[in-house]
């Protein structure tokens, strides 16, 4: 997976002397990159090439740093982030590092290993894709490809040769390049099979933390995604990589556009894969933590929650919940807590809830309180 960073570049708004649209200034003798004074620039040859190269006959600069051993003549910009000399390509970035607690913005200049200049190229600048007679690169790190002359990126996630396919910068594995296409960030095509690729985040039920699958009985000629992890078919509705067998797929959609996990059809309500049993689709409503209600009901995720008291209950936060005679986490009741006092805990790092007897932690009973 890539770093968790976010590629911002913070431009400068001043009138510069000879360097428009630049951060760059030259005034009275000097070179300054926004306010930081760059005592190496040599004033006389200084060049600003875009909001954050330059170069003059001492070497290169990326936001104002001298790039170590850059050859200044033949120095040159690519995009915002690529540059390179007659010899060496360099990929730079200014991302926010975050830490608990706080943000430290940095600056990251790296040399792109065995990247051969002369026939270097950007390709897809939006993507932070590139290439060279070997091989492509994203965000300065190389792999392999069938076919480095016909390789396209799609996404940042997608790419495709006359080949083959791509998610993450690996080949998808029996994929037809020629007819490879991306559908959304979960799904992707060809002419013979539909994928749903995903990262930790979009992982599939009992799946590795990230990868590609086949999704089988799906039909590429009509397959469209019809939200983050929900898509049809002419025939078929789809969860991630799994078939809704009852769905509807003419009338199937996600729930709203926040609302990722939840969709429904024409006569029924689905959380996930799973169609939540006796809901009444004409006064079903989301709450939150994947509660849910109808007129008579209340709901967890794809499960009634017979014991629950429709006109008592009330949600409380971080996947509780609570009526008259009980309280939830999760959807399952908690022996013991005592309801009517029952509440929150706020800026305690221990514990997040408490009744008048004792504290709980994600729905555990830890201590009795004082």
């Amino acid at each position: 997976m890539k770093p968790l960073h976010i590629l911002l570049s913070l431009l400068g708004l001043g009138i510069l002397g000879g360097c428009k649209k630049s951060g760059y200034q030259t005034k009275n003798g000097s070179v300054y990159y926004k306010d930081y004074l760059m005592h190496s620039a040599d004033y006389g040859s200084f060049q600003a090439l875009n909001s954050v190269f330059a170069r003059d006959k001492t070497g290169g600069y990326y936001r104002g740093i001298p790039i170590d051993k850059t050859d200044g003549t033949s120095f040159a910009a690519l995009d915002d982030h690529y540059a390179k000399d007659n010899a060496t390509v360099y990929f730079c970035d200014n991302y926010i590092d975050f830490k608990l607690f706080e943000t430290t913005r940095k600056d990251r200049i790296d040399r792109v290993v065995a990247a051969d200049a002369p026939s270097f190229e950007i390709i897809g600048s939006e993507y932070a894709y590139a290439k060279d007679k070997i091989r492509v690169y994203y965000e300065g790190r190389g792999f392999a490809v069938a076919d480095v002359a016909s390789f396209v990126p799609l996404s940042p996630q997608f790419g495709k040769d006359k080949r083959v396919g791509y998610y993450q910068q690996a080949p998808v594995v029996g994929s037809d390049g020629a007819s490879f296409t991306m559908v959304s960030r979960n799904f992707a095509k060809d002419k013979q099979t539909v994928y749903y690729c995903w990262n930790t985040l979009d992982m599939p039920i009992g799946g590795a933390t990230s990868g590609v699958r086949g999704i089988q009985n799906a039909l590429p000629d009509s397959f469209i995604a019809v939200g983050m992890y929900y898509a049809t078919d002419k025939n078929h509705a789809f969860y991630k990589d799994k078939l809704i067998s009852e769905a509807d797929p003419s009338t199937f959609a996600q729930w709203g556009e926040v609302n990722v996990y939840y969709a429904r059809d024409s006569t029924r309500i689905y959380f996930q894969h799973h169609r939540i049993k006796g809901a009444d689709r004409q006064t079903f409503s989301l709450l939150a933590d994947d509660y849910a209600q109808d007129s008579q009901t209340i709901f967890y995720q794809d499960h009634p929650l017979p014991s629950a008291d429709r006109a008592t209950f009330i949600m409380l936060e971080y996947g509780y919940a609570k009526d008259a005679g009980r309280v939830y986490y999760e959807g399952k009741a908690l022996p013991h807590a005592d309801a009517a006092s029952f509440a929150m805990v706020t800026n305690e790092a221990d514990r997040d809830a408490a009744d008048k007897t004792h504290s709980y932690a994600a729905g555990r009973r830890i201590n009795r309180t004082e």
